[in-house]
């Protein structure tokens, strides 16, 4: 989403940003703790692969999709679906649900503090980890009532993404020991040392998955509490998981890695082959889609080519999809797209 990017291009977006946050909130302490040591493997550094652009398809405007554009101010930043709905943050007050079919805003939910890691869902409920002051608020999925606000230890990672596993939240905090922090109901059970380099946690597949600047994806088993190391692309960021594997968005060569849940091998898609400065991945609707500065690509899960390639204003931006409708926000046209589902 290249949050810290949009938020020092222009004096506008910086104006927007102040206005988004919470002016009664005091800044935050930095954590006196000192650094956990690390936990990664003794292994070589495994160097990552720049790789061409693939095999891309014909672009299709947003017209040629049926899309439609929804102002959406101060920020529209980061999406995820959930059920038949998609929540939106730096939508005002803070973050807002969009029906799937409709359009239309369907519940709002004041945030205190600036939304700066992906959104997780659940069947059960939407997390929402927030920076100044640092909390993860649980909201229920169709109304936003908050069913608990939880004091973080530390701020959470900025463009990060926060993970869940059943009922048990996890979320990635700095500056000065960086961690994951586990919460189960409303308060924090488990703080994890995280291997160096770490930017970002998702939860599944009986594991917590934690990709690096060191270009690789660490998987830590939650059964054993062991650490496995996984080579990806350069400079992998955001991602998700689903059809049985870890999808990883490579910001320095705009490809994707695909590491299967139950061997661990890493496949490495050739997709863009230019360096995203912002954008996303997410799983659903049948398909695995990749956000960047410029576009949206849908991959097929089984072939692993890029069927469709959707043109975009430029700017950073989400992307979440749920049955019958795509969604993409563009904070720096402070607006979101919908495009029906499935693409011609």
């Amino acid at each position: 989403m290249n949050y810290l990017a949009a938020l020092s291009s222009t004096a506008l977006l910086a104006v927007v940003l102040v206005g988004c946050t919470d002016a009664e909130a005091p800044p935050e302490e930095p954590s006196a703790s000192p650094p956990p040591a690390s936990t990664s493997s003794a292994e070589p550094e495994p160097e990552p692969e720049y790789l061409p652009a693939g095999d891309l398809p014909e672009a299709l405007s947003l017209k040629e999709v049926g899309g439609r554009t929804i102002t959406a101010k101060p920020f529209a930043d980061f999406a995820v679906g959930a059920g038949s709905g998609v929540w939106v943050s730096g939508v005002g007050p803070g973050i807002v649900r969009y029906d799937g079919a409709s359009s239309e805003v369907t519940a709002r939910t004041r945030i205190r503090g600036d939304v700066v890691q992906a959104l997780e869902a659940t069947r059960a409920e939407v997390l929402v980890p927030s920076l100044n002051p640092s909390a993860l608020f649980r909201l229920d999925p169709t109304t936003g009532a908050v069913l608990a606000r939880v004091e973080l230890p530390a701020s959470p990672l900025v463009e990060s993404v926060v993970g869940a596993a059943g009922t048990t939240a996890y979320v990635l905090v700095e500056p000065s020991a960086p961690r994951i922090v586990a919460i189960e109901d409303d308060e924090v059970v488990e703080e994890i040392e995280v291997p160096e380099g770490a930017v970002a946690v998702r939860a599944g597949f009986g594991s917590l998955w934690v990709p690096t600047s060191r270009s690789t994806l660490e998987r830590y088993s939650l059964e054993d509490s062991e650490w496995t190391t996984i080579g990806t692309g350069p400079n992998p960021r955001f991602f998700d998981l689903g059809f049985g594997a870890a999808w990883v968005m490579n910001q320095g060569d705009g490809s994707v890695t695909r590491v299967d849940a139950t061997s661990g091998e890493a496949e490495h898609i050739p997709v863009t082959g230019v360096r995203i400065g912002g954008g996303d991945l997410t799983v659903g609707a049948g398909g695995v889609w990749l956000r960047t500065d410029a576009s949206v690509l849908r991959i097929d899960p089984g072939t692993r080519r890029v069927t469709h390639l959707i043109d975009l204003p430029p700017g950073s931006g989400s992307v979440a999809a749920v049955p019958g409708s795509l969604w993409i926000t563009n904070h720096d046209h402070l607006a979101v797209h919908r495009v029906p589902l499935p693409l011609p």
